[in-house]
């Protein structure tokens, strides 16, 4: 990104002190953090571009010329009946945890979100579903009013069930959520898998498995316990792994971060093909299904912690869907929630 309107940070922050940045610029930005964990000079430049965004978003047109259509169709899509819903149990002793899978893993697998959900029932009598979006797609456009909107929203039916504890597998709705709403506990489900432990079956299945590459989701960059436990859970299932030389709070983005493949599709793409590009390993694994789609995009064969865990018959390869497959699946996701009996 930062190579594609100038040469070094020092220009880059001299273009925002000295003149007003592009748009283009502006929404360049992917929003993962690198910048200011990397600055040695303490700047945090990821500021300077999100402060930039939120001076555009007063503008729809400027909003429009970024695909922001798109992101208020799924926003809309994401809060309706068709594609939403939540679900409270009355009985057991986690009535007050529900859990939130997030929208890519909706999208991607409704029967992997309900395998998840079913087994963490089995260990946690009561737990509750929610399948809402975080806001996050209006939120890193610049679009605050917009997310204060959905985020209120999904809140009040956080009250709703009486949900005082969010266990996500979403690293987006993981953040939004601490960030944005502190009096909800928000816990991993990964960090949850380690304390309730995984199905007998998942142990050491992967033994024989070939190795791949473990790719650190951005905005998780400073979560150092969901860092440790993913690495617990792939020892568990005993699957051979290699780190990213940049792996962990040095991460780098997947290329699907701020929304880039709408703001700069072409940007977006190559930043997918250079991550993808520093493994020689095949498959990518990530515990964010928006990263492990921008690995297959990128080249490489992407896949989900969760299906490792969960999936005995998954075949070591994501199937490729369109936008409509996803949405379909997330129909389906929304209404086989409705078997469940409170």
């Amino acid at each position: 990104m930062l190579y594609s309107f100038t040469i070094s940070p020092k220009k880059l922050l001299t273009k925002f002190t000295t003149e007003i940045p592009s748009s283009q610029m502006a929404f360049s930005c992917a929003n993962c953090g690198l910048c200011a964990h990397m600055c040695p000079r303490d700047i945090d430049f990821g500021a300077i571009f999100t402060a930039s965004k939120k001076n555009y978003a007063e503008d729809k047109k400027v909003l429009k010329k970024y695909g922001y259509g798109g992101v208020i169709f799924h926003q809309k899509s994401s809060f309706s009946k068709l594609f939403s819903t939540t679900k409270k149990f009355t009985q057991g002793e986690y009535t007050h945890m529900a859990f939130m899978p997030g929208c890519a893993l909706s999208s991607y697998s409704p029967s992997l979100v309900h395998t998840v959900f079913n087994y963490l029932q089995s260990k946690c009598s009561g737990i509750g579903i929610i399948q809402q979006c975080c806001g996050t797609p209006t939120r890193v456009m610049g679009d605050m009013e917009q997310f204060k909107i959905y985020h209120s929203q999904l809140e009040r039916d956080l009250d709703t069930m009486g949900a005082t504890t969010v266990v996500t597998a979403c690293e987006n709705c993981f953040m939004s959520i601490k960030t944005y709403a502190p009096h909800i506990k928000i816990v991993s489900l990964y960090s949850l898998l380690v304390e309730i432990g995984l199905p007998e079956s998942a142990k050491e299945r992967h033994k024989n498995t070939l190795k791949m590459a473990l790719h650190d989701p951005c905005p998780t960059r400073y979560e150092k316990k969901i860092h440790h436990d993913v690495r617990t859970l792939l020892a568990q299932i005993g699957l051979p792994y290699e780190e990213f030389k940049q792996n962990r709070e040095k991460t780098l983005c997947c290329g699907s971060g701020g929304m880039l493949e709408l703001t700069n599709s072409a940007l977006a793409h190559e930043q997918m093909r250079t991550r993808a590009s520093q493994t020689e390993c095949e498959s990518i694994v990530s515990y964010c299904q928006s990263c492990a789609e921008s690995m297959n995009k990128g080249g490489k064969n992407g896949v989900h912690l969760l299906d490792l865990i969960f999936n005995p018959t998954f075949e070591m390869k994501q199937k490729e869907q369109g936008t409509l497959k996803k949405w379909y699946n997330r129909f389906s996701a929304r209404s086989n929630d409705q078997r469940f009996k409170g």
